[in-house]
């Protein structure tokens, strides 16, 4: 079996539903295609986050459903049988759709937390050792050195009369792709800002973590994540700078 032929089957092997002969000939593809195998296990890992997830409806939709069910109450006293059974299913398919995108819910904000893990990472991994590869306080210096070397022209600005001076860039992988890494300082504070396009994941709007705040953004199609161990008021106000 080719790789095309397997994907398909590979969650049919999870719930036992192949015959015999589709899962030899599904097992022994996995055991030649380390794709395929990856594949089949990041299927589980999801599977075990999503059963592992307490998931709770949203206040408004449980709102929604009572509403729902006390309507189809008041109906069934006053209506026919048939407009009973309408109000019924409706109050149902309300219910099913709430809990169904419930794991959507709850894998969209665990992806966040994971993307704001990973820039923090990447922060003191800069710290302990790479923390730019262009080194220049003129942002016509680092604006340049990126090109080629991403698929997009990150928006560089010197904060320098603001107190907030440029000290150069590099070059980052956060979520796997590339993204521009911004440096600047604040006396011996360090600000690493992330861009990267808009389109893609992004972390939540503000978290800490490791004794550093992160606060993210957009601002013209791109997404900014700012990443520091400074004081969090004069780091909003970096924010606001750039923001500007």
């Amino acid at each position: 079996m080719t790789c095309d032929e397997t994907r398909p089957l590979l969650s049919a092997l999870r719930d036992g539903e192949l015959d015999a002969a589709q899962k030899a000939a599904v097992e022994s593809h996995l055991g030649t295609c380390a794709l395929c195998r990856n594949d089949l296990e990041r299927m589980a890992d999801l599977g075990d986050a999503i059963r592992g997830s307490r998931l709770e409806a949203p206040a408004h939709l449980r709102q929604n459903v009572v509403f729902a069910l006390r309507s189809a109450a008041y109906v069934e006293q006053k209506q026919r049988p048939i407009q009973r059974k309408q109000w019924s299913i409706a109050a149902a398919a309300l219910l099913v759709t709430g809990l169904a995108s419930a794991p959507f819910i709850v894998n969209a904000r665990n992806g966040q937390q994971a993307l704001a893990t990973e820039l923090v990472s990447a922060h003191e991994r800069a710290l302990a050792g790479r923390e730019m590869d262009v080194v220049s306080t003129d942002r016509h210096t680092v604006k340049p050195w990126f090109n080629g070397k991403l698929p997009f022209a990150p928006p560089v600005v010197d904060f320098a009369e603001q107190g907030f001076p440029l000290e150069g860039g590099r070059l980052d992988y956060i979520g796997g792709r590339p993204v521009a890494a911004l440096v600047y300082t604040r006396r011996l504070h360090r600000i690493d800002v992330f861009v990267w396009p808009e389109g893609s994941a992004k972390p939540p709007a503000r978290s800490d973590r490791n004794g550093f705040h992160e606060i993210s953004w957009i601002k013209n199609e791109f997404v900014f994540t700012c990443v520091s161990d400074l004081d969090p008021v004069e780091l909003n106000a970096f924010v606001e700078l750039m923001r500007s």
